[in-house]
């Protein structure tokens, strides 16, 4: 039996809500409508402040809070009321809530998303599944990456080692493996260190399909203070976000060479950051590789996309479109996903890729009984 759930997200990019409307039949995702809503300025303003310098009052907290979840409610009602669909075919809402901070690290791992998940259940009159990643920190988890669970089902398979790659905010990858337990992680930066100095040095929000960058060069000393980093060499179960790899962490590497390094081949050393550090992380963990699947904004970024394809060589490289489901919306969905197996009380996470003690259903159920 068919089933229709919204899945909604955004990531550290802040460009807005990626919002689907999927249908899962069988073993299919059928993306039938999808959008990306854009944050109004007032909204982008605030939330950069908070990420870039995570300091506010209760009381700012408490309205952004509510402010977001008023602004994904409407989201929905726009992207379903351009369908043929009503608000009330939709089974679930899978929500990821917006991260503005993410610190996995002990003693007191924790993590925090914004959007309240009962604004958007009343706004909306659909049952809303949120809060999915702090059941798995509870368990001992990373609570994060929660995606490759999704990957697994929808792009496994039982013949070749395939690999995910999302270019988010953060890049991850997914090891798909037929004799292998699932693994993932967070391999570094992938789009927020690049769309963060494009806005700092060129007041834009991104460098649109790498052209900057292309016409820029590594700048050697920069990249190695780069890759000197110790997370890369850190073991999985790992996860980072915008509160360790950010332009303080460019500017300090920055200070530390001894050379000049121009604005344009710091962006071009950032992408190169990503495709040695997303390459090295796949021949480490899937030496047996022989797809890379691409899905995220930085897609896109065809220069980053031939930087990787460059140092992947001799494996297939394709986006995730080809599998039915375009890069930009692949964790919405996967969100949407996660949504249904809540309500089914299935479980949502991978010990092997987030390290909790045992896996867990994910998600709060926030039940728009009531609602209108």
């Amino acid at each position: 039996m068919s089933e229709l759930y919204i899945g909604l997200m955004s990531g550290t990019s802040l460009d807005g809500a990626d919002v689907v409307l999927v249908e899962f039949n069988g073993t299919e995702c059928i993306v039938h409508e999808a959008n990306t809503a854009p944050f109004p300025q007032e909204l982008t303003i605030r939330l950069r402040k908070l990420v870039q310098t995570p300091e506010c009052s209760l009381e700012e907290l408490g309205t952004l809070d509510v402010a977001l979840g008023s602004f994904f409610a409407e989201s929905v009602r726009q992207l379903v009321g351009s369908t043929q669909c009503e608000l009330g075919d939709i089974t679930a809402i899978g929500f990821s809530g917006h991260t503005i901070f993410h610190k996995p690290a002990r003693p007191h791992p924790f993590t925090m998303q914004l959007g309240d998940p009962n604004v958007i259940a009343s706004a909306t009159g659909i049952d809303t599944v949120a809060d999915f990643r702090r059941m798995d920190m509870a368990q001992g988890g990373q609570g994060a990456p929660l995606t490759p669970t999704f990957h697994a089902w929808r792009f496994s398979a039982p013949d070749e080692t395939r690999v995910v790659v999302n270019l988010g905010g953060v890049a991850n990858i997914t090891v798909l493996s037929p004799e292998q337990p699932l693994a993932g992680f967070d391999t570094g930066p992938a789009n927020s260190l690049m769309d963060g100095w494009c806005r700092r040095c060129w007041d834009e929000r991104y460098d649109e399909q790498g052209q900057r960058a292309r016409s820029g060069s590594v700048a050697p000393d920069l990249l190695a203070e780069f890759l000197a980093d110790p997370y890369f060499q850190r073991q999985p179960p790992k996860s980072t976000g915008f509160e360790y790899f950010n332009l303080g962490w460019v500017e300090d590497r920055l200070g530390a060479t001894a050379s000049n390094v121009s604005e344009r081949d710091v962006l071009t050393t950032l992408a190169e950051l990503t495709a040695i550090s997303v390459s090295d992380a796949i021949r480490t963990s899937a030496p047996d590789c022989q797809r890379v699947i691409l899905c995220g904004g930085g897609t896109f970024n065809s220069f980053l996309v031939e930087r990787l394809e460059a140092r992947l060589a001799g494996r297939v490289v394709e986006p995730s479109a080809s599998y039915g489901i375009g890069p930009e919306w692949v964790e919405a969905a996967a969100f949407a996903w996660l949504a249904r197996r809540r309500l089914k009380k299935q479980v949502g996470n991978a010990s092997s890729v987030t390290g909790a003690r045992q896996t867990a259903v994910l998600g709060g159920l926030y039940s728009a009984e009531g609602s209108e």
